[in-house]
């Protein structure tokens, strides 16, 4: 908690207007009473940007993407750690067309709270000026009687079919907190299935949606409850829960380790090896619909479509994995080969990979090279962020490569801030 004190001193309070902590990041203090992610959602009666201009200015970064709904985001640096900041301006949302874009009013951190998805997220902090290192809950829903209850209730018999991705964001929490859904949220998602709101959908939403899904510690059974409550059921009915899919998922989980061969096809790596273990053995037609639905953008949705349905030459024999083969076919196509291989193949996969590295793979830490393209080109300075990196490692505070290059560059944006 002395991390987190010590952060709130540093962010100034927007002048004249009131400033809040929301989300996920109170949730988990009222439960676990520490966060869990180093991530933070701040609300604000007035304007979001112009507030989180004055936050990256106090650490020296900049605003990142800022939203058509006057919200953005901030990376920055805090006793040598990551933080994402989510900034977004008090509001209440109303939906014209149910799944389409909603009509954002300005509002109370009151009537905010209430446009929430679940009520264990519709809680908050005021953020006091100046901080006293205490905090005073606004729960206006009954938040935490629903963290009791270990339940997940919508805040209205609309919210899917207002918002659909709510449904996804539904599994994500059951998954993450081990919690259920209480009887009015179970009717609700039941009625969005039977009439059809994945179709309304917001694809880009979507997407996100599956990104977030993949970066979670608990992403298979995520995966699998999506399979087994088949939100897509009357569109997509071949993608539901088999034993071969769920194979394939778990082989999906398995090789994602292997960052090294499969980065290659380039930063959505993950996402489109995770669309050709689900996709695997539907009908091209079906295939397709799926791509859309899911929102993949093109561009992915093109490689799992050559991936799983090659344009054939002749009786031109398919290549299936071979140790000596490894770097002569595409990243998705050695994937392919290993699902479809078994448990044999994928053995057989670990130790030509471990021998040609010299050590058991896992995924991989940043290298010199790696800093030399962020921009850093002393050699002691080289050294130095290599040995903290791998003692933010070992401490569990970076846990992959991205949290690692986000270090890295809060870590550069700070130094040509303060030469």
């Amino acid at each position: 908690m002395p991390f987190w004190l010590s952060f709130f001193r540093r962010i100034p309070r927007p002048p004249g207007r009131k400033a809040y902590v929301v989300g996920g990041w109170v949730r988990d203090m009222v439960m676990l009473r520490r966060p869990t992610r180093p991530e933070i959602d701040l609300a604000v009666e007035g304007d979001a940007v112009q507030w989180g201009e004055s936050i990256a200015e106090s650490f020296g970064v900049q605003v990142g993407r800022v939203s058509e709904f006057r919200t953005c985001k901030i990376d920055v640096l805090h006793d040598g750690v990551p933080v994402r900041i989510d900034i977004a301006p008090c509001r209440t949302d109303s939906y014209p067309v149910p799944g389409g874009m909603p009509v954002v009013t300005a509002s109370s951190i009151h009537e905010d709270l209430y446009r929430r998805d679940f009520s264990v997220n519709a809680m908050a902090f005021p953020l006091e000026d100046p901080f006293q290192g205490s905090f005073l809950l606004m729960d206006p829903v009954g938040g935490c009687e629903d963290l009791a209850r270990k339940e997940l209730r919508i805040l209205s018999p609309a919210s899917f079919d207002d918002d659909p991705v709510r449904i996804f964001r539904l599994f994500r929490f059951q998954e993450r907190l081990g919690f259920h859904p209480d009887l009015q949220t179970s009717r609700a998602l039941e009625s969005a299935r039977l009439n059809g709101a994945f179709l309304r959908s917001s694809k880009s939403r979507l997407w996100d949606e599956i990104q977030a899904a993949i970066r979670e510690e608990s992403r298979c059974p995520i995966i699998f409850r999506w399979l087994l409550e088949k939100p897509w059921e009357n569109f997509l009915p071949s993608l539901k829960m088999s034993s071969p899919r769920r194979r394939r998922v778990f082989a999906w989980d398995r090789l994602t380790t292997y960052e090294s061969v499969f980065s290659p096809m380039g930063r959505f790596w993950k996402e489109t090896l995770l669309l050709l273990a689900l996709f695997y053995g539907i009908p091209r037609q079906e295939c397709d619909r799926g791509l859309r639905l899911l929102g993949v953008p093109e561009k992915r949705a093109k490689i799992v479509r050559e991936s799983l349905f090659p344009v054939s030459f002749g009786k031109r024999r398919e290549k299936t994995y071979q140790p000596d083969i490894l770097l002569n076919i595409s990243p998705q196509m050695i994937f392919l080969n290993l699902v479809r291989g078994g448990a044999e193949s994928l053995a057989s996969f670990k130790k030509t990979v471990a021998e040609a590295d010299h050590h058991p793979l896992r995924e991989t830490s940043l290298t010199g090279r790696d800093l030399i393209k962020e921009g850093i080109d002393s050699s002691p300075e080289i050294g130095n962020l290599l040995r903290e990196i791998r003692t933010l490692r070992e401490q569990g505070i970076l846990n992959s490569r991205r949290e690692e290059l986000d270090w890295v560059r809060a870590r550069v944006r700070s130094r040509g801030k303060n030469p």
